[in-house]
């Protein structure tokens, strides 16, 4: 199933004449009329499949308290325009497999879910995991069965002589792709809130989920053996940065590489704060040698219109193309 594939479909019937049957042409479009595009079939016998995997941090797709046209709101919902934008935005990068962020609890994605079915796109599989932030989750959306799936809840880690735990835990989810086993940890590192001084902009404390969360994964993964290993998510720091530096090398050598990715003009900025009118980029999609490859040209950031309504970030895409008859 290539990427590319549009999943909103209509139909649109044309009488040719009273003597000919009519005819009808499939139309892709995102339209709420459309029916439910079927399961994607990724199975070894298929020819070449073009994947493609999105990170998206939906900015606060849940409850929490919110100033609504200057007024204080206490436990409040996204705001519906913002929900509407945000499947626009989905629906225009139609990924087979999407990594969220600041994702709320099981009602609001499977409401995500539904919602986005309801306009064409269907994704029949989903996890979340519950880390120790009771707010803000990390979640999974897929066309593709999963093969297995992993939720790590409880993660900790060495901090000034004491523990912490990992904000927000970190998701695994295995799939096959013509025959190959591809895992897919989703990450959410801890936001630059300063929660002390000894700490400007946490950046001490997102290392150090950094450094934890990426032993996990090699000691999981082998990833200078072929392993097809991507880790996503909103990593909350620039690409330099020791936390991000923690996933890219180890002693100096490669570890996984971020993936080439940009939006319509060129532009490769993921998030925007407005109090500061700026723009940085901290959502990323790393990829282990064996499938860096299979990105055969650069991956997309997705800036229609609605992207400044849905989240103060852009949702990130790549296509992974497996070859037919892969082992």
């Amino acid at each position: 199933m290539n990427g590319s594939f549009q999943f909103c479909a209509r139909q649109r019937a044309r009488i040719i004449s009273a003597a000919v049957l009519a005819c009808f042409i499939l139309l892709t479009s995102c339209q709420k009329s459309a029916p439910p595009a079927a399961p994607a079939v990724f199975s070894a016998a298929a020819a070449t499949t073009t994947l493609r995997l999105a990170t998206y941090n939906i900015r606060n797709y849940n409850s929490v308290n919110r100033r609504i046209d200057g007024e204080f709101k206490p436990d409040w919902p996204k705001p519906e325009e913002e929900k509407t934008a945000v499947r626009a935005v989905i629906c225009a990068a139609h990924p087979d497999i999407l990594a969220l962020e600041e994702m709320g609890l099981e009602p609001e994605l499977e409401e995500l879910r539904r919602d986005l079915a309801h306009e064409g796109l269907t994704y029949p599989y989903s996890a979340l995991v519950h880390g120790p932030d009771p707010d803000r989750h990390v979640a999974v959306l897929s066309r593709i069965p999963f093969a297995a799936l992993h939720p790590r809840e409880s993660i900790t880690y060495k901090s000034g002589g004491g523990q912490k735990m990992v904000s927000r835990g970190m998701l695994e989810v295995d799939v096959i792709v013509n025959g190959r086993s591809l895992a897919l940890y989703v990450v959410h590192l801890k936001s630059r809130l300063t929660e002390t001084t000894a700490d400007p902009q946490s950046a001490t404390q997102r290392e150090g989920e950094a450094r934890v969360l990426r032993d996990f994964v090699r000691q999981e993964q082998s990833l200078a053996h072929g392993a097809l290993v991507a880790v996503v998510g909103d990593f909350n720091d620039a690409r330099d940065a020791p936390a991000l530096k923690r996933f890219t090398e180890l002693d100096g050598q490669p570890l996984l590489a971020i993936a080439p990715t940009a939006d319509s003009r060129g532009e490769t900025w993921t998030s925007g704060y407005a109090r500061e009118d700026s723009y940085d980029r901290s959502d990323y999609i790393l990829l282990s040698p064996a499938l860096l490859p299979l990105q055969k040209k650069p991956g997309g950031i997705e800036d229609i219109p609605a992207s400044a309504t849905a989240s103060d970030h852009r949702l990130v895409w790549v296509d992974l193309t497996f070859p037919a008859g892969s082992r």
